[in-house]
């Protein structure tokens, strides 16, 4: 079963959109089951506190909360990262403003029947994929013998201190027994990556890279080895990447 929400003031748009998807192969083979929301604001009450959709296509243009705010509170939540959002638009001249929420695509209005199969089928296939290579989005700890579930989103960076993991989330720092490289193969691959023997963090939270050190979004500053200086440079160049070939495919 996939998710879809349709968000669009306009009914006459919706309506189309919505018939679109009903009429394609896809509807019945992948079990489509559709959302349609007429503001931001109610999309937006919908994805809170967590997304229930996989696939969200967007007007930009609607009164009150347009769809790049729409996509904002989306995207502040680190775990609807792998939601697919695809705009739609009478307009092209989006694309910068658009690159801060992370749009799997884009659909230029007056939408044509097959440009929106396409993006159907591959957005559909993209979802297929995520599923069956995506890790967990909760880290399984034990503490003092009681299994903890953390959600990666919360996760800022893990560091070690021998047999113990120094665990600093946006809201705690919590101590247990395991090693760094056990806990590094629970985690989804592109997004953590070794800086240092003793630390692992979260590309989500990087603001700036150097040769020496990583920034957090908090100001917090970690150290950067020369072992993994080169695979961090690579590794964050293809985070960056892969938001901006999402904004524009």
């Amino acid at each position: 079963m996939i998710g879809i929400a349709i968000c669009d003031d306009d009914i006459k748009s919706t309506e189309y959109i919505e018939s679109l998807i009903l009429n394609s192969p896809l509807y019945n083979q992948e079990k489509l089951i559709i959302s349609i929301f007429y503001s931001g604001e109610s999309f937006t009450k919908a994805v809170q506190p967590s997304c229930p959709f996989d696939l969200i296509f967007m007007d930009i243009e609607m009164s009150g909360m347009n769809g790049i705010q729409a996509g904002h509170v989306l995207r502040e939540d680190y775990d609807n990262d792998p939601v697919q959002l695809i705009y739609i638009s009478c307009y092209e001249q989006y694309h910068v403003q658009l690159f801060e929420v992370r749009p799997s695509g884009f659909i230029k209005k007056p939408i044509q029947k097959e440009a929106f199969e396409q993006k159907l089928q591959s957005a559909i296939h993209r979802i297929q994929r995520l599923r069956t290579h995506q890790k967990p989005r909760q880290l399984i700890i034990q503490k003092k013998g009681v299994e903890a579930l953390i959600p990666t989103r919360n996760i800022m960076y893990l560091a070690s201190d021998r047999r113990k993991i120094i665990l600093h989330t946006v809201e705690e720092t919590t101590e247990y027994y395991s090693t760094l490289s056990e806990e590094e193969n629970k985690l989804p691959v592109e997004q953590f990556i070794r800086i240092h023997q003793s630390y692992l963090v979260n590309f989500c939270f990087v603001k700036q890279i150097s040769a020496r050190k990583v920034i957090l979004c908090n100001g917090e500053e970690l150290p950067v080895s020369e072992k993994h200086n080169a695979t961090l440079h690579k590794k964050y160049f293809n985070f960056r990447r892969s938001l901006l070939e999402s904004a524009h495919s």
